[in-house]
């Protein structure tokens, strides 16, 4: 590049001197202050680069380069003291740009621009774009000015947390083997891993003695069966069955911790039922003692009292015994413990809406239903949903929108319905029993409002219970 003529210099000496004169008395340049970005100058030939896609899983140091630039044109005598991009997510409504400080060579913190990725798209390791727009600080003989050196594309792949799609209790009341291990699923919701990171299960108490186990993936079950290698399987940092109850604690793998780490529930808690939660984003647990299962079955005529995964109905439990779920029903029907067997069973009394042990069949006219349970006081309640429907912006919430129960599809469904932005969707004309939050897991407990663009849409809302319920639509 050829040099700048002395006019040119002295010309942009000038605008930096002059854009820049409150900095005359700053002399601390190792943290300089940022000029109004308004009153950033361009210098001719002296622009950022875009690098090359970044995925942060093969960055081993702590930083790393989010774009380019070079000195060549500089005027003379002039130093850049530090940097910094104002990233906009791309793809993202209502987006704020964000601001990451640099070195004078493009090189930003490993840390921070994780950090920004999750806050705005989450955890999941998908490659993200952003809209860069770069500022350098530049200083000669204690001036300062700020240099607008243009936008560059920055694509990044933030690093995905170590998480499995399937974790088990290995141990329990069974065995610690892969085989037992299989029966004891943690349960998820349908969202990304990386999005909802948190596991769930209830296992059940022993019976006599203490209850004690660890937790593994696919991976440490396999190691295990093959070698048996139980260092890949979970256990409390605490030490070998120190774990407290009810309280967030630190789990790591086995070949990180002095011992075993097996967590153990003491027989004194009296505990029939155990809850395990996992988060593995931060691999934290909370082992909470249960005197109810958190999840029963209803089974009957409408499934042809089918044991398969896809035919029983599970009612969600809140701890206390009490559960509910949303089902079509048609004559008889019972309610049982386990998906698989009939060692504790719920069924009629004699009483009306009075449960037994053991009981008979309980029956009721075909419909779908609204059902709670409570285990506590062994009583039941059936109500009837005669309609789900959508109520929303489209018409200020005041009229409703009705879906209709198809009963081969297990789904409430309309076609032509009319959205305006946010929306809700409620029973039998009323807010009493009203669903809303993300689409594939709605929930009738503090639910937010739905939103989708103005237009007509097929709507299938498939209704069960907490954890399961999901809202499918496409646009006509």
């Amino acid at each position: 590049m050829k040099k700048l003529s002395s006019f040119i210099l002295l010309a942009i000496a000038g605008m930096l001197f002059g854009a820049c004169s409150e900095y005359s008395d700053y002399d601390d340049w190792a943290d300089p202050q940022h000029n109004d970005e308004e009153n950033a100058i361009t210098l001719p030939g002296f622009t950022a680069s875009a690098v090359d896609a970044i995925n942060l899983a093969d960055v081993t140091a702590d930083s790393v380069a989010v774009f380019s630039v070079s000195t060549a044109a500089l005027p003379e005598g002039y130093e850049l003291t530090d940097g910094r991009i104002k990233l906009m997510p791309e793809g993202v409504e209502n987006a704020t740009a964000s601001e990451l400080s640099t070195t004078v060579t493009g090189v930003a913190s490993k840390a921070d621009l994780q950090s920004l990725i999750e806050t705005v798209y989450g955890k999941a390791p998908e490659a993200r774009t952003f809209s860069g727009h770069v500022y350098m600080d530049a200083t000669k003989n204690g001036t300062a000015a700020l240099i607008d050196a243009g936008e560059v594309k920055v694509v990044v792949t933030p690093v995905a947390p170590d998480i499995s799609q399937h974790y088990y209790i290995v141990g329990g009341t069974k065995g610690w083997n892969k085989a037992d291990a299989l029966t004891q699923p943690f349960s998820h919701s349908e969202t990304n891993v990386y999005d909802d990171p948190v596991f769930t299960i209830t296992i059940p108490a022993a019976a006599d003695g203490d209850t004690w186990f660890a937790i593994g993936d696919d991976q440490a079950l396999d190691a295990m069966e093959a070698n048996d290698d139980t260092s890949r399987l979970l256990g409390t940092t605490k030490g070998n069955g120190k774990n407290e109850l009810g309280k967030e604690e630190s789990m790591d793998f086995r070949s990180n911790l002095e011992d075993d780490g097996s967590f153990c529930v003491p027989a004194s808690t009296g505990a029939k039922y155990i809850r395990v939660q996992i988060n593995m984003l931060n691999y934290t647990y909370i082992i909470t003692p249960l005197n109810f299962p958190q999840t029963i079955y209803e089974i009957g005529n409408e499934t042809g009292w089918s044991e398969a995964d896809d035919k029983l109905h599970p009612l969600v439990g809140s701890g206390d015994g009490k559960y509910q779920g949303f089902y079509y029903l048609d004559g008889e029907f019972k309610f049982k413990q386990n998906a698989k067997d009939w060692a504790v069973s719920w069924g009629a009394s004699g009483t009306d809406g009075v449960l037994a042990d053991n009981g008979g069949n309980l029956s009721t006219s075909a419909g779908f239903y609204q059902i709670d349970v409570d285990l506590a006081t062994l009583t039941y309640t059936l109500t009837k949903v005669n309609t789900i429907s959508v109520i929303g912006n489209v018409d200020g919430w005041a009229d409703d929108q009705d879906l209709t129960y198809n009963v081969a599809d297990g789904a409430w469904e309309a076609t032509g319905v009319k959205v305006n932005g946010e929306f809700k969707l409620r029973m039998n004309h009323a807010w009493e029993v009203s669903w809303g939050g993300p689409f594939d897991n709605l929930t009738s407990v503090n639910g937010g409002n739905m939103t989708l663009p103005e237009g007509t849409y097929t709507f299938k809302f498939y209704l069960s219970c907490e954890g399961h319920n999901r809202l499918v639509y496409t646009k006509e």
